[in-house]
């Protein structure tokens, strides 16, 4: 659900002259209208289908599950979905079902119904706390599961009613997915350097007309809880004046003074805006405060000049016979080796960095030591130190926009280290048994698989190096055995771990709503896994692979094993095992 921003405009006249561009108040009761159509614009919904009535359930089974979905849909108290809901109960349940500001969405388990048909027990999982603003915070109950009284109804329609059930609003995991649409808001980093993306879920029933006003108004409240120290909102007081009609490519939108405070002609703000509404088709913005008119921008022009460590090709690479390879197949285009032939050897594991003045590397030897180096430039790196006191038990990763990297070590331990050879051990919040960790290419949240769980943690670099984490959110792909982790899109992290017998990796959001499996056939425990994102707003898809069975393979719906022959220049192996040809593993991409 989410709620409606505002009161209608007073009149007519008065939005007709803001739209136009003539001068208001710099505070104005003006608020934010989402109840009509704009003129010029598409009305129609994303999707028109509501969730099941009342009197659609043919089982008390039935009513139950179509119960947990009625919440699903705009906030909007005494609107279709409070009447809806409404009309699911009766007696003294209508006390506890009065729609709020949150809903508690589970996962649905079974639904046991008793013989008396009045009573019913739900198993679930608690998934989280969708508030007004489309953010699906993190589960503050621990309930597994919870007791519902019904009755049958008598007289016309028949039916069922809840009459007895928990204190607060449920809503089924998978009537968020059937009943809304994913979207991604982007709010800058705290020192404005990279636009971090923060998952929200908004109603399908909003009509389209009305989206770009609904993502703007998403910006004026600022990022989601979970981001809080590492992204920042519009200064305080700033305030979205009346609606944003999107017509004929163009976005309108009006913004109080505050918005650009300390924002040179609104830039910041606008290219923000780019990357959240380009989905919707938006080709260029125009920028009002006060109503008065700033600017006007290319939508694509706003996009391209925000610096994003990603490059046009997925440049791949692995290890084969203990030395850093480029792939030229199955995926992307191969690209130069960034190490010197002379530190090319004894690699088991690498991991390279592009900085303002070349490339960080990090390399794990066969006998867990961890050596770093820099080049300067195009150059490869020619040297590599050992960093004293490290002995990595995973593959190192760099968080992308600083020249720090992150590396598990023996004991579950975590350690941070720089292209200086300095290294430290770092605690991430109430995490022990650390065995895997993944960066964001933002820079500023990583993955992490600790005692066994797989967790999303905001993170910040301080300009002497040190990591400052946020609260870790768990997540529960629904698989056991955990072994590896990587960012597979601006707002999913891809897990390998074992489902019943198959070894599988599974595509993961980063508030646990979206599971998706990729590939289920896995030859052997997955180990690491190795992504070049998907980035909608730049057209760019997920390329994923990964290591099992001390082979590299492509995962893309099934697994197809990268073979000697994909290597760029892969000279016969020298010594041929019983086996054959060694093959590649540990692969890698460089952005």
């Amino acid at each position: 659900m989410i709620r409606r921003i505002g009161a209608l405009v007073a009149a007519v006249g008065l939005s007709a002259g803001l739209v136009a561009g003539c001068g208001i108040p710099d505070h104005t009761d003006v608020q934010v209208d989402q109840a009509g159509p704009v003129a010029g614009s598409d009305q129609q919904a994303a999707s028109a289908q509501p969730p099941s009535g009342r009197l659609t359930a043919g089982t008390p089974k039935d009513f139950v599950r179509n119960f947990l979905r009625a919440a699903a849909g705009e906030f909007d108290p005494g609107g279709k979905t409070s009447q809806r809901l409404q009309d699911y109960v009766a007696g003294d349940a209508t006390r506890n079902f009065t729609l709020k500001d949150a809903v508690t969405v589970v996962r649905v388990g079974d639904i046991k119904v008793a013989e008396d048909n009045v009573h019913v027990h739900v198993d679930v999982e608690q998934v989280g706390t969708l508030n007004s603003a489309g953010v699906l915070l993190a589960p503050t109950s621990t309930a597994k599961g919870y007791d519902l009284q019904i009755r049958a109804e008598s007289g016309a329609g028949g039916g069922w009613r809840v009459v007895k059930g928990p204190s607060e609003v449920l809503l089924d995991v998978e009537a968020l997915q059937l009943y809304y649409t994913e979207r991604t808001v982007y709010f800058w980093n705290t020192d404005r350097t990279a636009l971090l993306p923060d998952l929200r879920w908004l109603p399908s029933e909003v009509p389209l007309s009305r989206v770009p006003t609904e993502l703007l108004a998403m910006i004026e409240g600022g990022p989601s809880p979970w981001l809080e120290g590492v992204a920042e909102g519009l200064p305080k007081d700033s305030k979205l004046l009346i609606n944003a009609p999107l017509v004929n490519g163009q976005l309108t939108m009006n913004w109080s003074p505050t918005a650009i405070d300390n924002d040179a002609n609104g830039d910041y703000l606008v290219r923000q805006v780019a990357w959240t509404v380009s989905e919707l088709g938006a080709e260029s913005l125009q920028l009002k405060i006060n109503g008065q008119l700033e600017d006007t921008y290319p939508v694509r022009d706003l996009i391209n000049r925000t610096p994003y460590p990603i490059g046009l090709q997925a440049h791949a690479y692995a290890v084969l016979d203990h030395k850093v390879r480029a792939l030229s197949a199955p995926v992307g285009t191969a690209a130069p080796v960034p190490l010197a032939d002379a530190v090319n050897k004894d690699v088991q594991w690498a991991a390279f960095n592009r900085n303002s003045s070349g490339m960080d590397a990090a390399v794990v030897t066969p006998a867990s030591d961890l050596r770093v180096g820099s080049g300067t430039g195009d150059i490869p790196v020619e040297a590599l130190a050992t960093v004293p006191g490290v002995k990595p038990t995973a593959a190192p990763v760099w968080l992308p926009r600083s020249r720090t990297g992150l590396v598990p070590t023996a004991n579950g331990r975590l350690y941070r280290f720089g292209p200086d050879r300095k290294a430290a051990l770092v605690s991430v919040k109430g995490l022990k048994d650390i065995t895997a960790v993944a960066a964001a290419i933002d820079g500023q949240r990583i993955a992490l698989i600790a005692d066994g769980r797989l967790y999303v943690v905001p993170v910040s670099v301080m300009q002497d190096g040190e990591v400052v984490f946020g609260d870790p959110r768990q997540l529960d792909p629904q698989l056991a055995d955990l072994r590896a982790v990587a960012w597979s899109g601006e707002t999913a992290v891809s897990v390998s771990g074992k489902d019943a017998d198959r070894m599988a990796i599974v595509d993961v959001s980063v508030d646990g709503v979206r599971r998706t499996p990729r590939i289920y056939d896995g030859e052997g425990p997955i180990t690491m896994i190795a992504a070049y994102p998907e980035i909608k707003v730049l057209d760019r898809s997920t390329t994923m692979l990964y290591q099992a069975e001390n082979s590299a393979w492509l995962a893309a719906g099934t697994s197809t094993q990268v073979e000697r022959s994909m290597v760029d220049g892969a000279p016969p192996s020298a010594s041929p095992g019983p086996g054959g040809e060694s093959q590649p593993t540990a692969p890698f991409f460089v952005y």
